[in-house]
C-alpha cells in the first residue's frame, strides 16, 4: 500500500497539489466550525429546534443549488468557481462572527449553501481532470485524509481555542473567536487556488451535446438512490453528535476536541486504506461489508449509558463507515466522461443534501420531544437500507465501470 501511494504522490500534476493545500485549509476551517458551531449557537441562547434549523438550511440550498451549480461550472471555469465559493463562504463566516442575531444567522447559512455547493461541485471533477487513471483512486484517498488530517488539528486545538480566547470553556465569546481564526485560515485558501492553471472555462463548442449523459442515466440512477437514503440517515444525527456528547455525558470542549480529533485521525487512517482494502475486496464488497460493521456500533454509540463505551464505539464507526467513501466517489465520476462530471456530481450532490436537509430539520424535533435514542434506531435503519440497495445495484460487477479521463 506505501509503495503504491508513493509511486502516486510522485505523479500528481501541480494542480493536483495545489488543490490538495486548498482542500487541507478548507478542511481546517470547516473542522472547527463542525466541532464548535451548534455550541455557539446553543451559548447565544438559542433552542436545539433553531439549532437543527441552522443545520439543514445550508444543505437545502446545496440541493436547491447543486444542478444549476453544475451546470454553472464548467462556463466558469474550475479555479474562477472556486474563488467564487471560498469568498462567499468566508462571508457567511465572517457574519456569524459580526451579528449573531436570529435573522442573520439563517441568512448567513443560506449564503454558507451557496458558497459550498460551487466548492463541492469543482472538487471531483477538477481532480479528475488533474489526475491519470493510474494515479485517480490515490488523489482521491490523499485528499480525503488530508481534509480529515486537518479536521484532527482543528478539533485539538478548538477545544483549546474557546478557553483562551473567550476565558472560559463554553462561552459564546470563546467560539465567536474560534469561528473568527476559521474565517482567517479559509481566506490563506485563496493563494493555491489563484495558482492553479489550465482551469479555463469549457469552450462553448467543446460541451457536450444535449442528452449526452443518458446513456449513464441507469448506474447514476442507482447511485443517487444509494445517496439520498444514506443522507436521511446520516442527517439524522451526524450534524448534530457535538450536542449529543454535550447534553448525555456532560463532556467540555477540550474533551469534544480530543474526541474529534481522534475521530478525522482514524477517518484519515481509513481513507488512505481505502484503496487498498477496495483492490484486495472488491469495491462493491468492501462498501457493503465496511459499512455493515459500523451498524452495531452507531446502535451502540447512542444506546450505551457509559461515555467511554458510547465514545469508542463512535471512533471505530466513523472509520469504517467512511472508509469506502474516497474510492466511492473516484469511481462514481468515473462513470461519465469529462464533459458531464460535473452534471452528475451535482446529482449526486442534490440527493445527499436533499436528504440530509430534510432529516437535519426533522431531527430537532426528535430531539426536543424524545431525545437523541430514537433518531440512532432511525439512522440505523436507513444505512442498512442504503447497504441492501448498494449489494443489489452493483453485487455483479467487480469494479464500477470506468470512464475515458
Amino acid at each position: 500500500m506505501l509503495r503504491d501511494y508513493a509511486a502516486a504522490l510522485r505523479g500528481f500534476s501541480t494542480n493536483a497539489r495545489l488543490y490538495l493545500a486548498t482542500s487541507a485549509l478548507v478542511g481546517f476551517s470547516t473542522g472547527l466550525l463542525y466541532l464548535l458551531f451548534n455550541l455557539y449557537v446553543l451559548s447565544l441562547g438559542y433552542d436545539q429546534t433553531f439549532v437543527a434549523l441552522l443545520a439543514s438550511l445550508p444543505a437545502f440550498v446545496t440541493a436547491a443549488a447543486a444542478v444549476p451549480a453544475g451546470i454553472l461550472v464548467p462556463r466558469l471555469g474550475f479555479r474562477r468557481a472556486l474563488l467564487i465559493g471560498l469568498a462567499v463562504y468566508a462571508v457567511a463566516q465572517l457574519a456569524w462572527v459580526l451579528f449573531p442575531t436570529r435573522p442573520i444567522l439563517v441568512v448567513a447559512c443560506v449564503v454558507s449553501g451557496l458558497g459550498n455547493v460551487l466548492l463541492s461541485v469543482v472538487a471531483s471533477p477538477l481532480m479528475v481532470a488533474s489526475s491519470s487513471v493510474e494515479t485517480r483512486t490515490h488523489l482521491f484517498g490523499v485528499q480525503f485524509a488530508l481534509n480529515t488530517f486537518a479536521s484532527v488539528i482543528a478539533s485539538l486545538l478548538g477545544g483549546q481555542l474557546t478557553r483562551l480566547l473567550g476565558g472560559g470553556s463554553g462561552t459564546s465569546a470563546g467560539y465567536r473567536g474560534v469561528l473568527l481564526v476559521a474565517t482567517c485560515v479559509s481566506l490563506f485558501a485563496f493563494i493555491p487556488i489563484v495558482r492553479l492553471r489550465g482551469m479555463a472555462p469549457v469552450a462553448r463548442t467543446a460541451r457536450p451535446p444535449r442528452g449526452h449523459w443518458r446513456p449513464f442515466q441507469p448506474i447514476l440512477v442507482k447511485l443517487l438512490a444509494i445517496q439520498l437514503v444514506g443522507a436521511l440517515g446520516a442527517g439524522m444525527t451526524m450534524p448534530f453528535l457535538n450536542v449529543f456528547f454535550r447534553l448525555r455525558f456532560h463532556v467540555s470542549d477540550a474533551t469534544l476536541g480530543l474526541l474529534f480529533a481522534a475521530s478525522s485521525l482514524l477517518t484519515g487512517f481509513a481513507g488512505i486504506a481505502s484503496p487498498w482494502v477496495a483492490g484486495r475486496l472488491g469495491k462493491v464488497r468492501a462498501v457493503v461489508l465496511t459499512q455493515a460493521l459500523s451498524i452495531p456500533l452507531l446502535l451502540a454509540m447512542g444506546l450505551v449509558p457509559v461515555f467511554g463505551a458510547s465514545a469508542g464505539s463512535f471512533l471505530v464507526r466513523t472509520a469504517l463507515m467512511n472508509m469506502s467513501s474516497p474510492v466511492f466517489a473516484a469511481y462514481a465520476m468515473g462513470i461519465v466522461p469529462a464533459g458531464v462530471r460535473p452534471i452528475a456530481a451535482s446529482l449526486l450532490m442534490l440527493a445527499w443534501n436533499s436528504g440530509w436537509a430534510i432529516s437535519a430539520w426533522a431531527s430537532g424535533y426528535v430531539q426536543v420531544s424524545a431525545g437523541f435514542t430514537p433518531l440512532f434506531a432511525i439512522t440505523a435503519g436507513f444505512y442498512t437500507a442504503s447497504i441492501v440497495l448498494t449489494h443489489m445495484a452493483f453485487r455483479r460487477l467487480a469494479e464500477l465501470p470506468d470512464a475515458a479521463a
